[in-house]
């Protein structure tokens, strides 16, 4: 017995194994999609468009790229055992990596469109150490072997068999009906309420790339500035044709907007399905994707708080969207979670119920911060559009001063954001609401408070102002629970009431 074996059980001297050899192709394909459009570029410019040139360096980059990921397939294994697993890869600088089922906090499967086809996942290990795919992934396994590692990790903890859970989550989940689910008519809803130009995005990023197709100066702003006045056809137009124009491109953004917003949608919830596992650790597994189809499971008890999103038009129609902020992050590493995208405030209790969390009763009070919370933010968006407007009027073009017009919607606006920023206190939990265009109620049970804080910024302190900070464990430390511009006697109150009526726990988690 030699000194790397010594001293190990039976189970930790499991063999070590490789990904699927199918990871190779998949793994190929994907760099080599990367590089269509450099290769699209080099026939184009360096190749002067000659045919031979570009298939040369096409079959070399091919033969590069299939080398390589077969070295690095060759250099990676992975072992399982009874309480860990462990990680072998690096081609020069060889990397061993332990990591304990203990420190696991969420295991997700995830299956592109190649993938699927192939019968692969990708397996993502999120500890909390670093994110992302820092914290370990497995690309890819066999689907059977990647729910079986998921279902004995998940199943560790509560000292249970993971071939027999497995098995009892298989027969759940074709047996039971889903806690929820959304079909394409429920999608295409939710897509209509996500105006976005994500497809206007990706074809001003494929001109840029591809600019020496273009005329010079095309990305130029001045260019149009300057040329478009000297368009006798412009001029001649009439006034009302103009504003018919003006109006058509309005639309034209409008319904790329809505376009973007639903296929957007449709990529991401397509097939969206929310379960209840009660074996082993109790959570909600979710499984939702187009091209990529992920496949996670969300501990209950790591829930921290609920949020509901909304706005003016999607409330008018009663659809809200349901998220939770958890200590375990998805496999893009966000850790607000989708629960409900497009649901009834009747589809949405039964679970939040599973959390412990309730919705506001319909007699419950809140209360409205201070109006500097939109006056003070009015005086400073207006100083900053009438000195735009005036640069540009100066320097460009007299017409640009009628930007200074648009500080009438901005103030609108914040006037009111601050009529919906409210909140409220009962027995067992906080409610704050902001925004109102993105309308978001956040739902914290009081037992999940970390910290409560109260500032003042120099702003705040004339007018005897304060926000409060309420910490969250697995918040966002970019975007956490405010209560700003409230009253500084209030704030004081308020953290005495929280403070009265909860145990502040040691530690996070």
């Amino acid at each position: 017995m030699n000194e790397d074996t010594a001293g190990l059980t039976a189970q930790d001297t499991a063999p070590f194994r490789r990904l699927h050899p199918l990871s190779i192709l998949m793994k190929s394909t994907t760099m080599l999609g990367r590089n269509i459009i450099a290769i699209i570029v080099l026939h184009f410019s360096l190749f002067d468009r000659n045919i031979a040139y570009t298939l040369l360096a096409a079959l070399a980059l091919i033969t590069l790229v299939a080398g390589v990921t077969a070295l690095i397939w060759s250099r990676f294994t992975y072992q399982v055992t009874d309480r860990e697993i462990r990680i072998k890869s690096g081609l020069l600088n060889r990397n061993n990596r332990s990591i304990p089922f203990d420190r696991i906090q969420d295991v997700s499967l995830e299956q592109n469109l190649f993938s699927r086809f192939l019968g692969l996942m990708t397996v993502k290990l999120e500890t909390g150490a670093g994110g992302g795919d820092d914290d370990g992934q497995l690309d890819a396994l066999a689907r059977p072997d990647a729910e079986m590692l998921r279902d004995t990790i998940r199943d560790y903890k509560d000292g249970l068999s993971a071939d027999e859970t497995a098995a009892d989550d298989r027969l759940v989940a074709a047996e039971t009906p889903p806690l929820f689910a959304m079909d394409n008519r429920r999608i295409l809803i939710a897509g209509l309420f996500n105006f976005s130009f994500v497809l206007l995005a990706i074809f001003g990023a494929v001109a840029q790339n591809l600019d020496f197709l273009l005329p010079d100066g095309f990305f130029d702003p001045r260019r149009w500035i300057e040329a478009l006045p000297e368009q006798e056809a412009i001029n001649s137009i009439s006034s009302e044709i103009r504003i018919i124009g003006a109006l058509a491109a309005i639309l034209s953004l409008v319904t790329i907007g809505l376009v973007s917003g639903i296929v957007a949608t449709f990529v991401r919830e397509y097939g969206f399905r929310l379960d209840l596992v009660d074996t082993g650790q109790r959570g909600f597994r979710r499984r939702r994707g187009l091209f990529t189809r992920t496949d996670m499971v969300m501990p209950i008890h790591r829930v921290q708080a609920a949020i509901l999103q909304t706005g003016p038009v999607r409330a008018c129609f009663g659809w809200y969207h349901l998220k939770f902020t958890s200590l375990a992050g998805d496999a893009n590493g966000e850790t607000d979670h989708s629960a409900a995208p497009c649901a009834r405030l009747a589809e949405i209790d039964p679970i939040l119920d599973q959390c412990g969390i309730h919705q506001a009763p319909l007699d419950l009070e809140f209360g409205r911060v201070n109006p500097a919370f939109w006056w003070r933010k009015a005086v400073f968006a207006g100083l900053i559009i009438t000195a735009i407007a005036l640069g540009t009027g100066f320097f460009l073009h007299p017409g640009f001063q009628a930007i200074s017009l648009l500080a009438l919607p901005v103030l609108l606006i914040l006037f009111l954001n601050w009529r919906h920023h409210q909140y409220a206190l009962d027995d067992s939990q906080i409610y704050v609401r902001s925004g109102w265009w993105r309308r978001k109620l956040t739902i914290l049970p009081l037992r999940k408070i970390q910290s409560i804080d109260i500032s003042q910024s120099p702003l705040d302190h004339p007018l005897d102002l304060a926000t409060i900070t309420l910490g969250i464990a697995g918040g966002s430390a970019i975007r956490p629970l405010k209560i700003e511009a409230i009253g500084f006697a209030k704030a004081m109150d308020l953290r005495h009431r929280l403070l009265s009526r909860i145990t502040m726990p040691p530690t996070a988690g």
